[in-house]
């Protein structure tokens, strides 16, 4: 291309260049739309990173709430029974023919054994009056006693007359007369599991109401007498004895005799048991006499 018409094409390029701006600055165009900066877009407070949710507990299905069961009422605390009323038997009130055999023990040893082995022989279960000094002194004779069956009934630790009438002496007074029937309860749990109560044989059968007061108040409610004593203790043979205690014996009697080798109650007593057996009597203990 020549000089000249480069020029020319240069001339004509700047007059539509400048035809556009004239045109861009003419005061009645169109105002340009300003760009408008876009809008910050609001952060939002940052938040921590989403814990997750912890499993919630599983709803436990409702069960059905039981009705209490209803306590039981206890039963009403019964009334303890009163005491029985102190008696004094010295022969049942029957006309059946039963008869007691009763020993007192209170001296020696004596014929403990024989007596022991003559019952056992026969299938006779007997009395035994226990003084808490001999039972000390035999306590295997209280066991043997025990274990085959007998009766042991307390009378008292070393047989003191509570009225003093026997003895010529003051009366014992209440407090003497319950410890020494103690005296004799401690004695023979110690060597056996057994318990007199109610049973009581005052020593030389002297007593009167305030003895069968103060008995009572210590649990002894029965008062032990005899209707027969042999004698045996006052120098009777056993013949002597054995008829005695036979022809005086009533129906709901009650023989008194001893274990001491001051008498001859043991050498009698077999003979005294065949004879009244013969006549029809069964022979029997206090308790089953009494029935306490």
């Amino acid at each position: 291309m020549s000089i000249r018409t480069r020029t020319i094409a240069l001339a004509l390029f700047l007059a539509l260049l400048g035809t556009a701006l004239a045109a861009c600055s003419t005061p009645g165009g169109t105002e340009p739309t300003p760009t408008v900066s876009p809008a910050a877009t609001a952060t939002a407070e940052p938040t921590s990173a989403a814990q997750p949710s912890p499993t919630p507990e599983p709803t436990p299905s409702p069960t059905a709430t039981l009705a209490p069961t209803p306590t039981p009422s206890p039963f009403p605390t019964p009334t303890p029974p009163q005491p029985a009323e102190p008696i004094t038997i010295a022969r049942a009130d029957t006309t059946e023919k039963i008869v007691a055999l009763t020993f007192d023990a209170g001296a020696d040893s004596g014929y403990v054994d024989e007596i022991l082995d003559t019952l056992a022989r026969e299938g006779i279960h007997a009395t035994f009056g226990m003084t808490g000094a001999w039972a000390e002194q035999y306590p295997d004779a209280v066991r043997r006693i025990v274990a085959e069956g007998h009766q042991m009934i307390n009378h008292t630790y070393d047989h003191p007359s509570f009225t003093g009438f026997s003895t010529n002496q003051p009366p014992l007074s209440r407090e003497e007369r319950i410890a020494t029937l103690q005296r004799t309860e401690d004695v023979i749990r110690q060597i056996v599991d057994y318990d007199m109560r109610p049973y009581f044989r005052p020593p030389y059968g002297d007593y009167d109401d305030s003895v069968m007061a103060d008995i009572a108040e210590a649990g002894y409610t029965v008062n032990v007498l005899w209707s027969v004593d042999s004698l045996g203790w006052n120098g009777l043979t056993a013949e002597e004895i054995a008829e005695r205690c036979v022809t005086m014996t009533e129906p709901g009697g009650i023989i008194l005799m001893h274990v001491g080798s001051q008498s001859q109650d043991a050498a009698a007593l077999p003979d005294i048991i065949a004879r009244l057996r013969a006549d029809g009597y069964r022979f029997v203990t206090i308790r089953d006499m009494v029935g306490r």
